[in-house]
């Protein structure tokens, strides 16, 4: 995924109401091998909150906040 495709995903995600709509289309997004690695990491807890504590992550999150103020 291009870094601008990936900006027009986070917009999307902050517009869209439905998580598991999302969810659908970025699974649709990635290769399978990128599938699997994403359900792999949601599926085991301490990878997950190992993931999150990135501040990459910690970036993403900041973005997917931003303007959901109100």
């Amino acid at each position: 995924m291009s870094k601008e495709n990936f900006n027009e995903f986070i917009d999307k995600i902050k517009k869209e109401n439905d998580g598991e709509k999302v969810q659908k289309d970025l699974m649709n997004k990635l290769n399978s091998e990128q599938t699997e690695k994403l359900k792999s990491v949601l599926s085991d807890k301490k990878a997950l909150e190992k993931l999150l504590s990135t501040p990459k992550a910690q970036e993403l999150l900041k973005k997917f906040s931003e303007g959901n103020d109100g």
